[in-house]
């Protein structure tokens, strides 16, 4: 998508433009007529610049779309994201050539203003019609033009949101493909063309490596598929005396519980189960296309979980690659397994800080719902700055605790832990998390659960259906915050 800064406003637009208004103040710069009838619609109270009310003003050949905010007072630059979303799918459905935004003016926020309306622009543009026949190859994109006073802070924004916003669809992209186009060997294809691409470290670790190596968590995961399991490594040097951050992605490309059979209802959302390592590979771009003066270690595990006379049984017990024991009781409960092996692999690195991220328990919506990532974490500096970079994202987080009584809980009778807290699915997500924390060791730990997020289900302020890569932008930024002095 072409992005490109502009000094024009609501008097002096070309084609099609979207403006901004608060529920507290409605003034708003236009032309007559549009004006008389804009100031119509207010006196009636039709228009109240609610949050994310629009109304469409046409005059001749061009068309201004005005946006509320809500109250003054409630302004998050999430709703100029919202709002730029709202505006590209107006512009996508009128096929506009150009859209003009022009950002409210607030003392300060230029730039971040800049860059949530270019992420809103961006993440409204992917097309969900990729594997349709019918759909023409070629596609007109609207071009968007940020409109503001001051052009620095404007521009800047604009590159980051680019970035940052084309990262995520990239993730969304990847997630999207099934499983009959993406197993595990797939997907080290794709990080090695993304490696390949930004002059990044890679290492594949196949089968044999991994028998090599002990890494018997992610092998028993992989056992029943005709798919090798691998466990794929990507090191981004953006500075080579900079800090070591290592970012860690379940990737099951396809989950259908294993032995411990799924139902079939809503099984074809498992292919969504590779998330945390699309993400993973979203994270290293845009922190290459970012430029940043970091060291980021990205493992990917990736194994397909299915039953077969191959299969892991429930009841088996695993050496896993830090020497540690544990009792697979229920193989839907696979995702800590590979990941067990791969953050004993990345705290070996002995980064400044670890990040997982993983589809990891269907109890976190029962927590949160589908609005907030649970966080566990065992360094509470490293929490905060992960909460703040959730803020600055709108990708928010909410911690849970990580008590001693809840590592009780995954002790095993026959191993040293057992893949399950409770037969009963008591605590499942601190249970899980505290299953995950018996292997990073004395590193700095950060785990996301985003099985809540990771694909819409029901109404969503930016996209419509599918794989949202929400959780992208909130590690890229976590990352962001983590290296400032």
């Amino acid at each position: 998508m072409k992005i490109s800064y502009g000094k024009s406003d609501l008097a002096g637009y070309s084609e099609l433009a979207a403006g901004f208004v608060f529920e507290d103040d409605l003034k708003i710069e236009l032309e007559n007529p549009v004006k008389g009838r804009y100031e119509t619609l207010c006196k009636s109270k039709a228009f109240e610049g609610k949050l994310l009310q629009t109304v469409q003003l046409q005059d001749g050949g061009r068309t201004a779309i005005i946006i509320g905010l809500g109250k003054k007072g409630e302004f998050d630059a999430e709703w100029i994201r919202r709002a730029g979303a709202l505006a590209y799918k107006a512009a996508d459905g009128m096929k506009a050539a150009k859209l003009e935004i022009m950002l409210p003016r607030i003392n300060g926020q230029d730039g971040e203003m800049a860059r949530a309306a270019v992420e809103g622009a961006i993440i409204a543009s992917y097309p969900l019609d990729r594997y349709k026949s019918d759909v023409k190859k070629e596609r007109r994109e609207t071009e968007v033009c940020i409109c503001g006073k001051n052009e620095k802070e404007i521009r800047e924004g604009m590159s980051i949101g680019k970035i940052m916003a084309e990262s995520q669809n990239y993730v969304r992209e990847l997630d999207e493909r099934p499983a009959n186009m993406v197993n595990p060997a797939a997907f080290a294809e794709e990080a090695k063309k993304l490696s390949t691409q930004y002059g990044m470290k890679i290492e594949v670790l196949g089968r044999r490596e991994l028998e090599k190596k002990g890494m018997n968590g992610i092998l028993a995961v992989g056992r029943g598929s005709a798919s090798e399991p691998l466990l794929v490594s990507v090191e981004y040097t953006g500075a080579s005396n900079a800090p070591l951050y290592s970012v860690v992605g379940k990737g099951i490309t396809f989950d259908s519980g294993g032995i411990s059979l799924k139902p079939a209802k809503g099984m074809q959302e498992m292919k969504y189960d590779k998330t945390g390592a699309c993400i993973v590979l979203g994270v290293l771009k845009a922190a290459a296309e970012l430029k940043m003066p970091v060291r980021i270690l990205g493992v990917m595990p990736l194994a397909e979980n299915l039953p077969s006379g191959t299969a892991g049984r429930p009841g088996d017990i695993v050496k896993m690659y830090s020497g540690k024991t544990v009792e697979i009781l229920n193989t839907d409960a696979e995702g800590r397994l590979i990941l067990g092996d791969a953050l004993a692999y990345a705290a070996e690195r002995k980064p400044a800080a670890i990040i997982d991220v993983a589809t990891l328990t269907g109890a976190i919506i029962v927590c949160l719902g589908r609005h907030a990532i649970g966080l566990f974490t065992n360094d509470a500096k490293l929490g905060d700055k992960v909460k703040a970079a959730g803020s600055r994202t709108y990708e928010r987080v909410w911690e849970f605790p990580l008590w001693k009584e809840y590592s009780e809980m995954v002790k095993g009778d026959f191993a040293d832990i057992k893949n399950i807290g409770s037969e009963s699915g008591e605590a499942g997500s601190i249970t899980a998390a505290a299953f995950l924390k018996e292997f990073v060791g004395d590193a700095k730990w950060a785990h996301l659960d985003i099985a809540g997020v990771d694909c819409v289900a029901g109404k969503h302020p930016l996209i419509e259906k599918g794989a949202t890569g929400t959780g992208m932008r909130l590690i890229t930024q976590s990352i962001i915050e983590l290296s400032r002095k």
